[in-house]
């Protein structure tokens, strides 16, 4: 039995225990939408121009790795946004391409900017983490991206959309191209967005520390004993991505009530932290854990860096690794700048003006609070849908959630009364 020691279970955002089951469960079966039986699928691997030199360690990522599906003729163009710590290639991109492939989209489904395989081949900083920043790299990206589409591909119009941080990535991504006019951005769909990227990350380090503990020992104990768990459910699965969504599916299978399932979703997310900062303190020569003039070289053992960053928070990485950085880097800017930075509110008019841009989410999402939810609803008005139940994208691919993103991308939407 996998369990941490007692307490009480925690609570976080604005999830109760349905929330945290919906966030580990995902959609039942029963309530998806109906889906294609196939989805055509062409991978993408193309270096980018403005790739930074990578470190010797990650040399298998220097080239970006995107998933395009097209459909036979003219059609729109929706380009997919992971969430945090996803490939392009995540399941709920792969649920979201299946989606919009059977509406029919071409479907151009791209990782977050804080995955490293986008660290590496497609940032200009190698600091992920930056809302303006990150979302820049994904503009360009998608521009390069567009240009490098098989020839034959017609695109009608260019919508976006994303799942988490990749939801608010999304929605920045649009407001640029309102200011530069290069892509000729329709629409945008946020999914699940945080408003704060550093108050969403705070309350699931905070999850971790009550559900697991903030001992090394504890948490290896907790990290050794699910992973054997999920090595073995990998083993016998068609999976090709070990992304938080299989992990998750995975420990669904094992784990028994909600102090497990609040420590499984709390694993999930410091596994994609582990990656961020490890990239970040090479490429900003932080030496919180690398030493910067000894950083490893192709074949070393990384298990000690790991098992050092598992135990760190996202402010430990803010306050090490990232203001450092963009405090050298950022003409003015501060401790407190870059925190007010990490908000949507950096496109608040944009999000109150633009009716083309939208939002999903629901109101036992773990990494909301309750004023942050009602900014949402204030800010954009008849343009979000918010959903009773469905915990952290845990009602994503549902009939409901995915006809209203339909209306939405189809500039149908007339508000949830309908």
């Amino acid at each position: 039995m996998l369990a941490p020691p007692a307490y009480a279970v925690p609570v976080v955002g604005l999830a109760d225990s349905a929330g945290l089951r919906a966030t580990v469960f995902g959609t039942p079966p029963q309530d998806m939408a109906p889906l294609p039986a196939t989805v055509p699928l062409t991978e993408i691997d193309i270096a980018l121009p403005w790739r930074l030199p990578a470190p010797a360690v990650f040399w298998f990522n220097v080239r970006l790795r995107a998933w395009f599906s097209a459909q036979p003729g003219e059609a729109p163009l929706a380009v997919v946004i992971a969430g945090t710590g996803s490939g392009g290639n995540s399941a709920n991109n792969a649920t979201l391409r299946a989606v919009l492939y059977g509406a029919g989209y071409h479907v151009l489904t791209l990782p977050s900017p804080t995955f490293p395989g986008f660290i590496v081949a497609a940032s200009h900083t190698g600091v992920a983490g930056d809302l303006w920043q990150d979302s820049e790299d994904l503009y360009a990206t998608i521009e390069v991206l567009r240009a490098n589409l098989p020839r034959e591909t017609k695109i009608s119009a260019i919508d976006v959309v994303g799942t988490s941080l990749g939801g608010a990535h999304a929605a920045v991504v649009k407001a640029i191209d309102a200011r530069e006019h290069r892509l000729g951005i329709r629409r945008a769909v946020m999914i699940n967005p945080p408003v704060s990227l550093i108050a969403s990350i705070g309350r699931l380090d905070r999850l971790f520390a009550q559900s697991i503990g903030t001992d090394e020992g504890a948490v290896e104990r907790f990290y050794q004993r699910l992973y054997a768990q999920l090595a073995n459910a990998y083993r016998a699965s068609d999976a090709v991505q070990l992304d938080a969504n299989f992990l998750l599916g995975a420990a669904a299978a094992i784990l028994t009530n909600d102090r497990e399932f609040s420590a499984a979703i709390a694993l999930t997310f410091r596994v994609a932290l582990v990656n961020l900062f490890f990239a970040g303190d090479l490429y900003a020569r932080a030496g919180v854990v690398v030493n910067p003039a000894q950083p490893p070289k192709v074949g070393d053992d990384l298990e000690h860096y790991a098992r050092a960053l598992r135990g760190k928070t996202f402010a430990e990485y803010f306050d090490g690794v990232f203001v450092p950085y963009y405090t050298r880097h950022r003409a003015g800017a501060t401790r407190e700048s870059l925190i007010a930075q990490s908000r949507l509110d950096i496109i608040g008019d944009a999000l109150r003006n633009d009716p083309d841009t939208y939002a999903q989410t629901n109101r036992d999402d773990l990494i909301l609070d309750g004023a942050e939810l009602a900014w949402l609803e204030r800010t954009l008005g008849a343009r979000i849908a918010v959903y009773d139940h469905g915990g952290h994208l845990g009602n994503l691919g549902e009939r409901r959630q995915v006809a209203d993103l339909l209306d939405m991308l189809g500039g149908r939407w007339r508000g949830a009364a309908r």
